[in-house]
């Protein structure tokens, strides 16, 4: 993220970091009075800000019912990755041909950084340095409209998904992908770094989509047991009714 220099713009920046930081999620309602409070600001930047991040896809309004962050479904991150294949591969050859040793040193600074991240779980600082890591070597092809583009499919895909239902395993394997592609690099492969690269993107969306999936079923699995749960809690409070209504039946018959 860029630096700040109108209040709109400040208020842009301190939105972006709050969805780094877990502040904003997805499906998560925003009022603009409440973050103009947080932010320390006046609602005219937050709202002119929350346009900007609506522009992008961030966020979304409805009328009578205000901004909120949209929930990032399956088809959706679908053609995320698509756009992703296309365009990062695409890159490849240009990326090889202008590649530099210090190039190298700063794409191996971030590869490091990147693997730093550890945890039990994912976390979503671990999916923003993969995406500094992949705009990183994107940027080298010297094709700004490209980069520009990847930036904002990372923002869509890796600020509205929810990294704790990604599986913790896809973290050594997303190391070794990385390794492999950066030997491809060093040797200035670009057919092998190609196709590694193309392998490595398309592993990373076979464990997105399955997360979601599972997310998914997690979610209807739980609205099925609690219609099941309000059925038998009506049939019980019937069978009390039909009690009570023959005992005073039986009460009404000695009288």
């Amino acid at each position: 993220m860029k630096g700040a220099g109108t209040l709109p713009d400040k208020a842009y920046a301190q939105l972006k970091h709050m969805f780094l930081s877990d502040q904003l999620v997805s499906g998560q309602k925003l009022r603009y009075q409440d973050l103009a409070k947080r932010l320390g600001m006046s609602q005219t930047p937050v709202i002119m800000a929350l346009v900007r991040l609506e522009d992008e896809g961030l966020v979304r309004s409805e009328a009578n019912k205000g901004y909120f962050v949209p929930e990032l479904d399956l088809e959706e991150a679908r053609e995320l990755y698509e756009v992703r294949l296309l365009l990062e591969v695409f890159l490849v050859p240009k990326v090889v041909d202008n590649l530099t040793d210090e190039n190298l040193a700063e794409l191996e600074a971030l590869r490091q950084s990147h693997r730093q991240v550890r945890g039990q779980v994912y976390q979503r600082e671990r999916l923003w340095r993969d995406a500094q890591l992949h705009v990183a070597l994107a940027s080298l092809s010297g094709n700004q409209v490209v980069t520009r583009i990847l930036r904002q499919v990372f923002d869509l895909l890796y600020l509205r998904y929810r990294p704790e239902i990604l599986s913790p395993g896809r973290l050594e394997e997303a190391e070794s992908e990385h390794a492999l592609l950066f030997e491809a690099l060093h040797a200035r492969d670009a057919l092998a770094a190609a196709e590694l690269l193309r392998q490595h993107v398309e592993r990373g969306q076979w464990h997105i989509l399955n997360g979601l999936r599972q997310q998914v079923e997690a979610r209807e699995a739980m609205m099925q047991n609690m219609g099941t749960d309000l059925a038998l809690a009506a049939v019980g409070a019937g069978t009390a009714v039909s009690a009570t209504r023959r005992r005073r039946s039986a009460k009404a018959s000695v009288e």
